[in-house]
């Protein structure tokens, strides 16, 4: 790039991602070359965490630099459930100043989820998927998930859960978002920079692609997570209830539960090499355009997935790494580095990082509007120690269970704290897989209290008024009073 030159900014989303399904990541069991690639180039953040493991706060997060306390986006934005079906709307979002304050030019094309369809269409924005007739059913939705509504299955499995759809693979939605982003790179202003969202659906549930691509992976071949029969002694009891839920709905026995699991993730590691074949195309995209030098490029995900760790599916009511660490990479225009840091950081990082790649400075605040995250770019260049030394995160509800809990970690220690039900602690040094509750051990009480003093000075700091129902000393005499 040329001295004074501003950077593209392109910000490729995946909706529910857990880390460990990509090679950068260790994974070993998908097929991930175009993200491996892109990894190549970049920072991987080894310690990438979402604010809220739920598709529409984490998203509002990330476009609005704010945790969901702030921004009020709770839940899902989902009818006949949602105690939120829009943002807050005194809160400023990214478009909004990028129509403000700059010169770029601005694009979402994918899965929204941040309220309906609609809040996108009428947002500032300069370019998002309208419907049209006879377009993709899933261009007026707000979730782009593939299902039975864009063609019939082909071929079932999970008992309709995942399996292949009767489509052409372009018109496959995590494609259609891909086309979309490419369309956009040949025919935008090409005197502004741009800012672009490519925001894939998947790999969310359900589990389905396109018949020509057909699923590619042998279910005998997919081993069961190291945590997939937790016994949850000395944990949650809504975490026991959950289990027991899901257990009553489902009429297989346990070794037919498994070897279902084992079909439906054979599913999911095809859904997401898909989605690593449109990153490799998108990318290449911009380097035909000679723009790849120019951009700068993120990889990340709204939240993880649980896709049968600890016998759970999807996410809910828990804070468990599965779903609370999220992949991200981050290449910086110009000279690529491949690095690896493993600084706590999150969604709201990105915000401060597009905000000051696109203004040249670190930004105080969006709009008048505080941020809860910081600009990652004097970490990229070794000009600062991360000053944040553990992740906090947070869960206020959705149709798995509605009540509070906040969680911190540091990558070695994570302590959750459960409103109304018991609190957890865990070593993920000697306990990675999160079996063991250490939090009413007596050995564990100096790390327990130095894990609550953090989870308070940062409620307080970003004004999380929930935490003024916290007392610690009453968390540590819990499981005498009320037993297990």
């Amino acid at each position: 790039m040329s001295d004074g030159e501003k950077p593209n900014v392109l910000i490729f989303l995946c909706d529910q991602l857990r880390i460990d399904l990509l090679t950068c990541y260790g994974g070993a069991l998908a097929r991930t070359p175009n993200i491996e690639a892109l990894a190549q180039d970049s920072c991987v953040f080894e310690r990438a965490y979402t604010p809220c493991a739920i598709c529409s706060p984490a998203r509002a997060s990330l476009l609005t630099g704010l945790y969901p306390h702030s921004h009020h986006m709770f839940n899902n934005s989902t009818p006949h459930y949602s105690y939120c079906q829009h943002l807050r709307p005194d809160v400023a979002m990214i478009q909004d100043w990028i129509h403000d304050q700059s010169d770029y030019e601005s694009a979402w094309f994918g899965k929204w989820h941040i309220g309906p369809a609609q809040d996108l269409f009428d947002s500032r924005f300069h370019h998002t998927q309208k419907p049209y007739p006879g377009g993709p059913v899933f261009l007026n939705s707000s979730h782009w998930h593939p299902n039975t509504r864009i063609a019939p299955l082909t071929q079932n499995i999970g008992r309709g859960n995942a399996g292949t759809l009767d489509v052409d693979l372009e018109g496959f939605p995590d494609v259609v978002a891909a086309r979309y982003s490419q369309n956009f790179l040949r025919k935008r202003d090409s005197t502004r920079p741009f800012f672009l969202t490519c925001s894939f659906p998947g790999p969310h549930s359900p589990w389905m692609v396109p018949d020509e691509w057909g699923i590619r992976y042998d279910p005998d071949q997919i081993p069961l997570w190291p945590n997939r029969h937790d016994r949850f002694e000395g944990k949650p009891i809504n975490q026991k209830k959950l289990r027991l839920l899901e257990e009553a709905r489902n009429s297989l026995s346990p070794t037919e539960t498994d070897r279902e699991l084992q079909e439906l993730l054979a599913c999911c590691f095809s859904y997401l090499e898909l989605i690593d074949r449109m990153v490799g195309e998108v990318v290449a995209t911009l380097k035909e355009l000679d723009l790849y030098q120019k951009t700068a490029i993120f990889f990340t995900a709204d939240h993880g997935d649980m896709a049968g760790s600890h016998g759970f599916m999807n996410k809910g009511a828990y804070m468990y790494d599965e779903i609370y660490r999220i992949p991200l990479l981050v290449k910086v225009a110009g000279d690529s580095r491949h690095s690896r840091l493993a600084a706590p950081v999150h969604l709201m990082d990105v915000t401060a990082t597009c905000l000051h790649l696109m203004d040249g400075t670190a930004p105080e605040n969006m709009l008048g509007q505080p941020l809860h995250g910081q600009s990652l770019l004097p970490l990229l260049q070794g000009r600062i120690e991360w000053p944040r030394p553990m992740h906090y995160a947070e869960y206020h509800g959705d149709w798995y269970g509605h009540y509070s809990a906040r969680m911190v970690t540091d990558g070695r220690w994570k302590l959750v704290w459960n409103l109304s039900d018991l609190c957890e602690l865990y070593d993920l040094e000697t306990d990675p897989h999160e079996l063991r509750n250490r939090f009413y051990d007596p050995a564990y009480q100096d790390v327990r209290a130095s894990c609550f003093n953090y989870l308070v000075a940062e409620a307080q700091r970003t004004e999380d008024a929930q935490l003024r129902l916290l007392t610690p000393e009453i968390e540590s005499a819990a499981l005498e009073t009320f037993g297990r």
